[in-house]
């Protein structure tokens, strides 16, 4: 829908003026009807999604991203549905971002039609998250430990976190299963306290990630 005001102003011979405003409202049918569009880091890369509810002589989408705000340069292209009314949903994972110094990257998309005319969505931001924090890293404090022992976690999200410790023949003497929160955190054992004093393999695991670490009770 757009909406226009028009305003004529007429002067008569002796210098008199008069003017007069009318607003006029047109509605006429955009060639991509986008109804969502979103931004998000998942994993280690940002994903972007976005949706339409119809298309008309779409050629493609080209995915654009700016790490100022200002500039903004072309990463990727997807291809749209030429004409359609039903809905169409898109998926990019911009994989080229790789380290940078920049904390926000920005993106939008550049809709072009097959006679070339192009039109841009409103701009989405992104926090970047750095890749190291995002490895799963797991060391077990102290180690050697007597009465107290604890294992550092560095969590990729809230997925459950499965502890297990074997003894020396590969026996499992204590299992232990929590969900955590994103990031860094400290979990105790207070459970290896009680096992005999010996050498132990314990396995950090959280989805496909593992640490198998080796931890001695004195």
């Amino acid at each position: 829908m757009y909406t226009t005001t028009y305003t004529v102003t007429g002067t008569t011979a002796n210098g008199q003026c008069n003017t007069a405003s009318t607003t006029i409202t047109v509605v006429r049918p955009l060639p991509v009807e986008l109804i969502s569009f979103d931004a998000a880091w998942v994993g280690k890369t940002p994903v972007l999604t976005w949706a339409t509810a119809s298309e008309k002589n779409n050629a493609y989408f080209a995915i654009e991203r700016s790490l100022d705000g200002a500039a903004f340069q072309t990463m990727g292209k997807r291809e749209g549905a030429g004409t359609t009314s039903a809905r169409t949903s898109y998926q990019f994972a911009d994989g080229s971002l790789g380290q940078t110094a920049a904390t926000t990257a920005y993106y939008r998309l550049r809709q072009v039609d097959t006679d070339g005319t192009t039109t841009f969505s409103q701009v989405r931001s992104v926090q970047i998250v750095s890749v190291v924090s995002q490895e799963f890293k797991a060391n077990v404090f102290p180690n050697p430990y007597d009465n107290k022992v604890a294992v550092r976690v560095n969590s990729l999200g809230t997925d459950a976190i499965s502890f297990t410790v074997r003894n020396v023949l590969g026996q499992a003497v204590l299992t232990k299963t929590l969900t955590t929160t994103a990031g860094e955190q400290d979990v105790e054992l207070s459970e290896a306290t009680a096992l005999p004093r010996g050498m132990y393999y314990i396995t950090v695991r959280q989805g496909n990630e593992q640490q198998v670490l080796r931890m001695s009770h004195r």
